[in-house]
C-alpha cells in the first residue's frame, strides 16, 4: 500500500524540490484550466441582441452590445493572464486559439457596428426613388452592400450566438469591404450635396439631413415649404393655390401672414435648386416693383391710408426715403435753415400723434404691426431733427446729418440706395414680412456707423458687452433695414473648422450676413483656422474678385456678404481671440441701453400720447424696485421685463379706450409684478 514507510523506502526526502516543482506546476495548471473553462463558459451561451428595424419584415439590426463588450473585455484580460503565466505549457495551443478568436471577434464587431451605422443612415436616404434616380452609381453600390447586410442579419437572427456569428470565415473581410464602399458612397453623397449647394447657396444654411429630405421629395415641390424659413429671412410658405399638385407659384407668405405677389409664370419646374433660384429672383423683382409703386403713391395719398395700403417693408423704407428727402430739402433751402427744421419738426410731431391715435383704434394685426414699426422709426427721426435744431445744423455735409442711416431712390441706378457717412450700399430686397423693428437709440446709431464703416473696407464688426445690451439685435435690425438676409448662429466649443468653413462658404456665395453669437466660446485651435478662412474671403473682397478658391474649391463671391461676431467679455470658459482674427473685425462696445428712451418709443408705438413722462416714471419705479426691494433670483428688471410690461399696457389701453393712460400703465405693471413679489415686498411696491 501507499504508506509513509513506502515513501521513506523510496527516499522521497532526497527528491523534495523536484516533487514540489511538479506539485506547484500541477496546481497552477489546474487554476489556468479553470480560468480557461470560465472563458469558454462565458462565451458558450452569449448571444447578440437582434432587433427588428423600423418594423420592416425580415430586416434586423444589432441591439445594444454593452453586455457583449463587457464579456469581451473581461475574457481578454483572463486570456492575457493565462498567456502571461509560465505554467501555460500543455494549454498553450488552446489559449493561443482563444486569443486569436477574441482579437478577430473584437475587430469584426467594430467593423460590424460601423457598417450598421452607415447602413442605417444611407438606407433611409436611398429608399427615396428621387435619390436613386439622381445617384444611380451610388445606389447600385449601396444595393450590393444592402443585400449582404440583410443576409448577414437574417442569419444572425436565426442563430445569435455571438462568438459563432462574429468569427465566421471571411466575415471580417466582407465587412471591411462593405465599410470601404459605404465610406465612398458617403463621400460621393457629400460631393453631390455640395454641388446642390453651389447651385443654390442658401442650402448651406440647412443641415445635410434637411437638404436630403428636400431632395428625396424633389417631385413634390410643396414638400419644400417647411424648410423655406431657414433658406429665407421670412418666407414661411409659397402660394401654390388650392390644388395639392399645383406647380404655379403666385405669391409668398411671411410668418405673420402677410402676402406678396410674385408675378406671373413662376413655376416649380426642373430641379429644386433651379426653381428656388427663380423664387429668389422673383422675390427681389417683386419687392423692387412694390417699392417703386409705394414711392409713387406716397405723395398722392394721405399718410395713414398709404401705410395701410402697402406691405410693411415698403412702408418703412419709403417713409425713410421721404424723411431724408424732406429734411434735405430744408437743409438745401435758402434762408433760415434752423427755422425751417423747426417747422418740419412740428409737422413730424403731428404725423406721430396721428399714427399713435390710429394704433389705439381698431386695426388688423398686420396693419398694427406695420404702424408700430413706422412709429418706432418716426420717433427716432423726430429725435434726430430735434438734435439737428439744437446743434444748429445748416447743411447736408454736417456730420450730425451724414452719420444717420439715410435712404434714397437714386435715378441713375433706378434703385434704393442706403448711405451712412462715406458708405453707400444698394438695398438688398430680402423679404422681411411685417416684423417688429428695434428701438434706435444713440448707442444703436454708433454701433451701425461702426458696422457699415467696417463693411466698406471689407472687415467684419464685433459688438462686445454684457448680456441684454442689444448686440445681436442691433446687427439683425441693421440687416432688416437694408434688406439683407442675416443668419444668426450660436457658437459653442463643439464647432469645428469644417462647420465654420461651410457657413462662410454659404455667406460668401449668397452675399448675406451672418452674426456669430458668443463667438469667443469656440476653441482657440478652431479660431486660428477661422482667422485664415476669413482672411481668404477678405483678400478676395479687396481684390474685387467674383470667384475665389476657398477650402480647395472655387466658389462665387457676392460683395454684399458680411460676418459679425458678438462677445460677452470676461466670462469663465471664454477664449481670448488671436490677434490675426481680431484684426479682421472692428470692435464696438455696447453698454447699458437707454431704458427711458426705449420705453418712451415703445409706449408711443402702443398708442400712448403722453409717452415721455410715463416712460420716465416707469424707469424710475423699476430703479427704486431694484434698489429697495429684497434681492431675489426671480426678480427681473431688465429690458425683457420692461418690454413685456409695455406690450401688456398697450393691450390694456386697447381693451379700455376710456381709461387714462397712466392708469393703463399702472394696471399692466401690477399684473406683471404683483404675482412675482414676496409678501414682505408687496407693501413697499404698492406704496
Amino acid at each position: 500500500g501507499f504508506t509513509l514507510g513506502y515513501l521513506l523506502e523510496l527516499r522521497v526526502s532526497e527528491f523534495k524540490d523536484a516533487i514540489e516543482a511538479v506539485s506547484t506546476a500541477a496546481t497552477q495548471e489546474k487554476i489556468l484550466e479553470e480560468l480557461l473553462a470560465k472563458v469558454e463558459g462565458m462565451w458558450k451561451s452569449l448571444e447578440f441582441a437582434v432587433n427588428s428595424y423600423k418594423e420592416q419584415k425580415d430586416v434586423f439590426i444589432l441591439g445594444g452590445v454593452d453586455d457583449v463588450l463587457a464579456v469581451l473585455e473581461e475574457t481578454q484580460v483572463l486570456v492575457q493572464t493565462i498567456l502571461g503565466s509560465r505554467f501555460i505549457g500543455p494549454l498553450q495551443k488552446r489559449v493561443d486559439d482563444w486569443d486569436k478568436k477574441l482579437r478577430l471577434f473584437s475587430e469584426t464587431l467594430d467593423e460590424w457596428l460601423a457598417v450598421q451605422r452607415s447602413w442605417m443612415y444611407l438606407e433611409s436616404i436611398f429608399k427615396a426613388q428621387d435619390i436613386q434616380r439622381q445617384l444611380p452609381n451610388e445606389y447600385k453600390q449601396f444595393d450590393q452592400v444592402n443585400k449582404h447586410w440583410l443576409a448577414l442579419m437574417r442569419k444572425t437572427n436565426a442563430d445569435a450566438t455571438a462568438l459563432k456569428c462574429a468569427t465566421a470565415p471571411k466575415l471580417l473581410e466582407k465587412l471591411q469591404s462593405s465599410n470601404a464602399t459605404l465610406d465612398k458612397i458617403q463621400k460621393n453623397l457629400e460631393d453631390y450635396l455640395e454641388m446642390k449647394r453651389a447651385a443654390f447657396p442658401r442650402f448651406f444654411f440647412l443641415s445635410n439631413d434637411e437638404l436630403l429630405e428636400i431632395l428625396a421629395q424633389a417631385r413634390d415641390p410643396q414638400a419644400v415649404q417647411p424648410h423655406l424659413i431657414k433658406c429665407f429671412d421670412n418666407i414661411k410658405k409659397l402660394d401654390f393655390g388650392s390644388s395639392p399638385t399645383s406647380v404655379d407659384i403666385s405669391g409668398m407668405y411671411s410668418q405673420e401672414g402677410e402676402r406678396v405677389g410674385l408675378g406671373k409664370n413662376l413655376k416649380a419646374r426642373g430641379t429644386v435648386e433651379q426653381w428656388l433660384g427663380y423664387v429668389e429672383e422673383a422675390m427681389v423683382k417683386s419687392l423692387r416693383a412694390e417699392m417703386k409703386q409705394g414711392l409713387l403713391d406716397y405723395q398722392g395719398q394721405e399718410r395713414l391710408a398709404w401705410a395701410k395700403s402697402h406691405i410693411a417693408q415698403v412702408v418703412l423704407t419709403v417713409a425713410m426715403m421721404y424723411w431724408c428727402k424732406e429734411v434735405e430739402e430744408v437743409l438745401d433751402a435758402e434762408g433760415d435753415t434752423v427755422g425751417g427744421l423747426g417747422v418740419y419738426l412740428t409737422k413730424a410731431k403731428q404725423q406721430l400723434e396721428d399714427l399713435a391715435r390710429a394704433v389705439g383704434g381698431k386695426l388688423t394685426g398686420l396693419e398694427r404691426k406695420a404702424l408700430v414699426a413706422l412709429i418706432t422709426g418716426d420717433v427716432h427721426n423726430r429725435d434726430i431733427v430735434t438734435t439737428m435744431i439744437k446743434e444748429r445744423v445748416d447743411s447736408r455735409s454736417s456730420f450730425t446729418w451724414a452719420m444717420q442711416l439715410r435712404f434714397y431712390w437714386e435715378q441713375d441706378v433706378d434703385d434704393t440706395v442706403v448711405r451712412q457717412v462715406n458708405t453707400r450700399t444698394l438695398y438688398g430686397y430680402e423679404y422681411q414680412g411685417a416684423l417688429s423693428r428695434l428701438v434706435v437709440t444713440p448707442l444703436t446709431d454708433r454701433c451701425w456707423m461702426t458696422l457699415t464703416g467696417a463693411l466698406h473696407v471689407g472687415l467684419g464688426g464685433a459688438p462686445a458687452g454684457p448680456a441684454g445690451t442689444g448686440k445681436t439685435e442691433s446687427v439683425k435690425d441693421l440687416a432688416k433695414g437694408i434688406g439683407r438676409q442675416c443668419v444668426v448662429f450660436n457658437c459653442s466649443d463643439q464647432l469645428d473648422y469644417k462647420m465654420m468653413g461651410k457657413l462662410f462658404s454659404g455667406v460668401a456665395q449668397t452675399g448675406c450676413w451672418t452674426c456669430l453669437d458668443e463667438f469667443n466660446r469656440i476653441d482657440i485651435e478652431v479660431l486660428s483656422v477661422v482667422a485664415q478662412q476669413l482672411l481668404t474671403i477678405r483678400q478676395a473682397l479687396t481684390a474685387k474678385a467674383d470667384h475665389f478658391v476657398f477650402e480647395g474649391r472655387e466658389i462665387r463671391l457676392k460683395p454684399t456678404e458680411g460676418v459679425f461676431i458678438t462677445m460677452n467679455p470676461g466670462y469663465a470658459g471664454r477664449t481670448e481671440l488671436p490677434d490675426n482674427l481680431k484684426a479682421l473685425f472692428r470692435p464696438v462696445s455696447m453698454m447699458v441701453p437707454d431704458y427711458a428712451l426705449i420705453a418712451e418709443i415703445m409706449l408711443y408705438a402702443e398708442g400712448f400720447l403722453d409717452a415721455r413722462s410715463l416712460a420716465q416714471k416707469m424707469v424710475k419705479m423699476y430703479k427704486l424696485c431694484s434698489e429697495q426691494l429684497s434681492q431675489q433670483d426671480h426678480y427681473d428688471y431688465g429690458m425683457r421685463q420692461v418690454k413685456s410690461v409695455l406690450v401688456m399696457s398697450g393691450s390694456v389701453k386697447r381693451g379700455n379706450p376710456d381709461l387714462s393712460e397712466d392708469v393703463c400703465l399702472i394696471r399692466a405693471m401690477q399684473e406683471a409684478n404683483v404675482p412675482r413679489f414676496l409678501a414682505q415686498d408687496l407693501p413697499l411696491f404698492e406704496g
